[in-house]
């Protein structure tokens, strides 16, 4: 596959991935649609799941590796990432702990499929996005522990522990950038293939506070990347898959894992073509597909 040619020399596209909980799984799949299109990116920029996808496939950028991945997502199927017991809920409230739930799952997941835990070792260059709890600023992590770094990017406030790393506090980079498309300019990409789940949510209408809020936060987010690629746009070639849903499980719901990876491997091989023109250079412009609704 050829990819954008700037002076002269060959320049592979940056791969930009979101946040999105148990829409990670989509996501799996997805990717293994476009890893087995030949695509091979420069560099990697991942948030919260996205960081979690996005670290596995910097150590292994091939076909082999992101079957691993979604064997991974499949072997989840019976898990949450939120364990919700209602005793150890109420103790924490009790006893006012920064977060309802730990983030051991998450903890023995990583460091059961890590190999190397140092971004020095990942093959294609990444980059993990977090947010510092006492400034609110985006933190981009690319070198030291992986795992530390994932596991902040994943921290989601209020559920999750804060992270510290360094001496400093970090949580969920989707608290600043869900999707990093800065970043990865930042970076030097001319040429960016983005993966965006802002839109992998219930289009209901929110029966409760609780909906409302997360209603809230969606819409802010998904604002926030269309002020991002309108504005980042002028700098580098922005190409945004956004998969579509009407009905999709809870954040930390992995029932539907299987499914998922399913749907998003045969959306991505739908989208992914239209992402490329004949010589396999992508075209910029939002391309989206619906899902449908999982029950």
């Amino acid at each position: 596959m050829l990819w954008f040619r700037r002076n002269g020399h060959r320049e592979e596209p940056t791969l930009v991935l979101s946040g999105g909980g148990a829409m990670g799984a989509l996501q799996a799949g997805l990717l293994r649609a476009l890893i087995r299109r030949g695509f091979r990116p420069s560099r990697i920029v991942g948030t919260s799941v996205g960081a979690l996808n996005g670290a596995f496939l910097a150590f292994y950028p091939d076909e082999a590796g992101v079957e691993r991945l979604v064997q991974i997502w499949r072997s989840l199927e019976k898990e949450r990432f939120i364990n919700f017991n209602p005793v150890r809920v109420a103790y924490r409230l009790a006893s006012r702990q920064i977060a309802l739930f730990s983030n051991e799952f998450l903890q023995q997941l990583i460091a059961e499929h890590a190999v190397e835990d140092d971004f020095a070792a990942a093959r294609v260059p990444l980059f993990v996005t977090a947010t510092n709890l006492t400034t609110g600023r985006k933190h981009v992590f690319s070198e030291g522990s992986v795992s530390q770094a994932v596991l902040a990017s994943t921290a989601i406030p209020g559920v999750f522990e804060p992270v510290e790393i360094g001496g400093q506090a970090y949580i969920d980079g989707g608290v600043t950038a869900n999707l990093d498309l800065e970043t990865a300019v930042d970076q030097g990409a001319r040429e960016i293939l983005a993966i965006d789940l802002s839109h992998c949510f219930d289009h209901s209408s929110p029966t409760s506070a609780i909906g409302v809020i997360t209603r809230t936060v969606d819409i802010w987010t998904r604002e926030r990347v269309r002020r991002d690629v309108t504005y980042l746009g002028r700098q580098a070639r922005i190409t945004l898959v956004q998969p579509e849903i009407q009905e999709g499980p809870a954040i930390g719901e992995l029932r539907h894992a299987s499914r998922l990876i399913e749907r998003g491997e045969a959306m991505g091989e739908q989208m992914f073509s239209q992402c490329f023109d004949r010589r396999g250079r992508l075209q910029p412009g939002v391309v989206s597909a619906d899902v449908g609704v999982l029950t």
